[in-house]
């Protein structure tokens, strides 16, 4: 498990201090997939780059398995980091080496004997789907086989955690979701806890367990996935989530209502039954729905005449739908 406490990281600047990252309090359940979200320069890169001390906090602690690595001797950490892959978003291949050569780079470091080395680098690229690629150079490779690449020589030392950071920004919508799969199955397979950096929705929906929303250095949210995408409490995850909400709740008469779909009566005709059984003029300002670990997951803004609001609520409650009025 990984822990912040209190953690805060600021820059000296010519201006004074830039402050990245305030007082930051998280908790990363061992077998997650954790995603961490938020808009450019809210401090998510940041973040990630203070788990394995890339960046060494100003104050506060980050805790892996019961231990505070800001404490720790170089030597420790160095150990430390072959239990940390990370995986970056310009894959930081090396060139000159070969796909076989670059997944094996960390256990030449490790000096992991040859053949075992040999062993190791043969079941990462079968993992990923590479095997055909082994002698092939970065050069002759498309953006997603390179990612693949960078996730197998991440692999390599058999580490606990991995750490993406917007490891699919760079690819498109295709490849990511080949590459968002690959990291679904490492997560099942072999019980890596992944953390996720991204400032896309869908990279969250698709693969994450729990999320963390960061606003201005500081989390603003964090919870479950199929929680916090059902019922953002803070105004950034409102933004991230239900962009469009705000913007259908203008004009129009009538009591407004947000109907929240938890994965259970998603595929349920519940506005048609609703104008059916209740003799209800519905009308549908607002509504989406998204694919959370295989189930849907979504928001509908109605209005009903203000006079059968009672009427519609109640017909709510008894088929176990969560609604709130909006204003």
């Amino acid at each position: 498990m990984i822990e912040l406490k209190n953690l805060t990281k600021t820059y000296p600047t010519i201006g004074g201090e830039v402050v990245a990252l305030e007082d930051v309090n998280l908790t990363i359940p061992d077998g997650a997939i954790f995603g961490v979200i938020g808009l450019s320069g809210a401090g998510k890169s940041t973040l990630v780059r203070c788990l394995n001390l890339l960046e060494r906090p100003t104050s506060g602690q980050v805790i892996i398995d019961g231990e505070d690595i800001t404490k720790i001797s170089k030597k420790q950490l160095l150990q430390l980091r072959r239990n940390v892959g990370m995986i970056f978003q310009g894959f930081n291949l090396l060139e000159q080496r070969t796909v076989e050569a670059n997944v094996r780079f960390p256990l030449e470091l490790d000096r992991v004997p040859r053949n075992q080395a040999a062993a190791r680098v043969a079941e990462l690229l079968e993992l990923v789907g590479l095997s055909d690629k082994a002698k092939a150079y970065p050069s002759q490779l498309s953006g997603g086989q390179k990612q693949r690449v960078a996730i197998a020589r991440a692999l390599a030392t058999k580490p606990k955690y991995v750490l993406c950071d917007e490891a699919t920004s760079a690819l498109d919508p295709t490849t990511t979701e080949s590459i968002l799969q690959l990291v679904k199955d490492v997560n099942k397979k072999l019980g890596v806890t992944v953390v996720v950096i991204t400032h896309e929705m869908r990279v969250v929906e698709s693969i994450c367990t729990h999320v963390a929303v960061i606003d201005n250095s500081r989390i603003a949210e964090t919870g479950l996935v199929s929680e916090v995408f059902s019922y953002p409490q803070s105004d950034i995850a409102k933004q991230l989530i239900i962009p469009n909400l705000i913007r259908s709740l203008a004009g129009g008469e009538g009591t407004k209502l947000r109907l929240v779909f938890n994965g259970e009566q998603s595929d349920e005709p519940i506005v048609s039954a609703l104008a059916m059984e209740c003799r209800v003029a519905v009308n549908i300002l607002y509504a989406d729905t998204k694919n959370i670990d295989g189930k849907a997951f979504g928001h509908m803004v109605i209005t009903v005449p203000d006079g059968k609001s009672a009427t519609v609520t109640k017909f709510l409650d008894a088929h176990g739908v969560s609604y709130r009025e909006e204003v």
